[in-house]
């Protein structure tokens, strides 16, 4: 199948961007109000993602997080980076009718702040082609990255397949994650995903609750252009996924973004 971000995606997106500048010049709205943390809530369904884990330095990790945050190689020379690809055939927001879209997320690993979660990262870039999505992560203090012409391309046959995930201009930095996949074959497992950011009214979450994970295999690879704030962290182009590279899939989860102090 191919997956890509739609025009009327982007119709949708000039809409909320026209809207954002207005909010942000209207002399009637304060400055409190501008910086209030909305959370809200997703519904996600038919979910196919990649999960791919590399090490990279950790005192260059540790200049991106913020002090209340642990990473998971605290303490050692490494640390993983977390790149995650994923797209829905329908993403509901607050209820919503549901869409399709796709995302991308890169992070850094860290300790559990609160306790909660399987895993948990902290967010260094968001990228995503749906539009609502995008605006409501802004609102929540996630500085999250419409780019329209996000393609996510996935071809299964016989239960392998081709994957193709480029983040073109507008996003920055810019990347590609190319490879193949293997679809799941085991039993699935329960799964909770937190994903954080620092803001000014504090720590926001993003945490994705999976009732039914279906692990698969994957051969994938990062790129990037090496003089880019993603290029100086993995430390050059490419970046292979030696620790962890995952194909996985799940018909349904819960999303729920706020504010989440510890």
């Amino acid at each position: 199948m191919v997956l890509r971000g739609s025009v009327s995606s982007l119709v949708l997106a000039s809409v909320f961007t026209a809207g954002c500048a207005v909010e942000a010049v209207d002399p009637e709205i304060t400055a409190e109000a501008r910086q209030e943390i909305r959370g809200f809530s997703v519904s996600l369904s038919n979910v196919v993602e990649t999960i791919g884990l590399e090490l990279v330095p950790t005192d260059e990790a540790d200049a991106l997080v913020p002090d209340e945050f642990v990473l998971a190689g605290e303490g050692g020379p490494v640390t993983p980076i977390v790149v995650r690809t994923s797209h829905a055939g329908g993403i509901s927001v607050n209820g919503g009718t549901p869409t399709p879209g796709s995302v991308v997320q890169i992070g850094l690993a860290v300790a559990p702040p609160d306790g909660t979660g399987d895993v948990n990262s902290y967010t260094l870039w968001y990228y995503t082609d749906h539009a609502l999505l995008a605006y409501k992560l802004l609102q929540a203090g996630f500085l999250a990255q419409y780019v329209p012409s996000l393609e996510y391309d996935l071809a299964l046959s016989g239960g392998v397949g081709d994957l193709h995930v480029r983040v073109p201009f507008p996003g920055f930095p810019r990347l590609v994650v190319d490879g193949t996949v293997a679809a799941p074959s085991g039993p699935s497992a329960p799964f909770v995903a937190n994903w954080w950011v620092s803001t000014w009214r504090g720590p926001v979450k993003q945490s994705t609750a999976i009732p039914d994970l279906f692990f698969g295999g994957a051969d994938a690879t990062l790129e990037t252009r090496a003089q880019s704030p993603l290029g100086a962290l993995i430390g050059g182009s490419t970046a292979e996924f030696s620790v962890l590279d995952s194909y996985n899939e799940f018909s349904t989860a819960d999303v729920t973004v706020g504010l989440s102090p510890f």
